[in-house]
């Protein structure tokens, strides 16, 4: 009986060694094939990302590298009208997502969309809003696809990062440690 025991615990560490296992090769290979690691919103940032977006009921909300999904998941909770989609390609972040979305439709009866996929190359123009925690050179990639497919006044929310030339029509300290991440908030009208 005791070896059947062990046999068993044997099995259970081995399932659980190769789970974890394929969860670190699916993160290592996502952040490969991004220019920007998966690093997740704090929780403390997600109200004054809220505030800084002024999400209407007819808003459409991106986030563009979406991670996880946690800012569209507290967002959606805070106006249930509005539309929220996330683009991300790291496959472990877009499972993490997918499954968060269904959690949070039974919570607050409003779907994310989480897209796997390339922000590059979807079309942005039914944007009302957007969110995005990406580096600088990123941002500056995207700049030229925002002019060219954002409606007039879309806003822009950016965690940490700027446009090299953009100017913000705002800047929100978050009062946060310098040894924190996600010290400021951008805001940008296009």
């Amino acid at each position: 009986m005791i070896d059947f025991l062990f046999v068993i615990l044997q099995i259970i560490l081995l399932i659980i060694l190769l789970g974890t296992t394929t969860l670190f090769l699916l993160w290592i290979i996502g952040n490969l094939r991004n220019r920007v690691p998966f690093v997740m919103a704090s929780r403390g940032v997600m109200e004054d990302v809220c505030k800084a977006l002024q999400i209407k009921d007819d808003s459409v909300v991106y986030d563009l590298g979406c991670g996880d999904g946690r800012i569209l998941f507290y967002l959606s909770s805070q106006n249930k009208k509005a539309k929220y989609i996330g683009i991300e390609n790291n496959i472990l972040a877009v499972m993490l997502a997918k499954l968060g979305s269904i959690l949070n439709q039974k919570k607050t009866n409003n779907k994310v969309k989480i897209i796997n996929g390339n922000f590059f190359k979807h079309d942005l123009s039914e944007a009302s809003h957007i969110f995005v925690y990406l580096y600088p050179n990123m941002m500056d990639d995207l700049l030229l696809k925002f002019d060219r497919e954002l409606k007039k006044g879309t806003r822009l929310v950016s965690l940490s990062f700027q446009f090299t030339n953009k100017r913000p029509i705002a800047e929100i300290d978050l009062n946060r440690s310098k040894y924190k991440l996600g010290r400021k908030l951008y805001i940008y009208n296009f």
